[in-house]
């Protein structure tokens, strides 16, 4: 099954609702084979029996989440009792959730981050772009002032040199996306090593200062593009 091949995480034993067994199964009694209750609180990469880690086999991941959707869906439990029909759908939206969220490698480190205890990141330009902003916001002001005009010559100077620079920040969006995906790496061995918090935080700082970085470019590349 999808859910053994991934597991990774030591199952803690809970009590069965239904039978009062004590179960080790994450989603259904290990006794009884029914499903259990949802836990408020539990995280998505436990969800998925996983550990905290960035690099993650999305090919597994996906064959997990059709697994668990196949065993969560509300159609097999129409004739159950409704607490295990509550139990149905309550899982089956945390599973959609936990698996939006760790599909995709900037919402997965987002969402470490805030485990972690970081705040969403707030957009900040990177040092190297600063001197640039002031010119790009002109720029864009330009090609305004140009279409309300209807200067043909001007729009189609000013779109060339916003096109120019939306491909320069689209590289700079791939040079952050790489240095991001490296720091993957390094978390994934610190926890691997079991290393101390005070090896790991400068790891976290520096994703979270290159989130903020690549929304801050993000937001600026989709501005340009939108006046495009």
């Amino acid at each position: 099954m999808a859910e053994a091949a991934i597991n990774t995480e030591r199952v803690s034993q809970t009590v069965c609702l239904h039978c009062g067994a004590q179960s080790a199964g994450a989603h259904f009694c290990s006794e009884c084979g029914k499903i259990q209750a949802a836990v408020e609180g539990s995280g998505h990469f436990s969800f998925f029996g996983l550990p905290r880690k960035l690099r993650i086999d999305e090919s597994e991941l996906e064959k997990s989440f059709y697994a668990f959707s196949r065993q969560f869906h509300p159609d097999y439990f129409m004739s159950a009792s409704e607490p295990e029909r509550q139990a149905s759908m309550e899982r089956s939206s945390m599973l959609n959730d936990a698996y939006r969220t760790l599909r995709d490698k900037v919402a997965r480190v987002t969402y470490l981050l805030t485990l972690e205890g970081y705040k969403e990141a707030e957009k900040k330009a990177p040092p190297d772009l600063l001197e640039e902003v002031f010119e790009l916001n002109m720029q864009i002001e330009e090609l305004k002032a140009a279409k309300r005009m209807g200067d043909e010559e001007e729009v189609a100077e000013a779109r060339s040199a916003l096109e120019d620079a939306l491909a320069g920040l689209r590289e700079k969006l791939a040079g952050i996306d790489k240095r991001l995906l490296a720091l993957f790496e390094d978390w994934d061995s610190a926890l691997d090593r079991s290393a101390a918090t005070d090896e790991k935080k400068p790891l976290l700082d520096r994703m979270s200062e290159l989130l903020s970085h690549r929304s801050y470019v993000r937001h600026l590349a989709d501005s340009i593009q939108e006046e495009l």
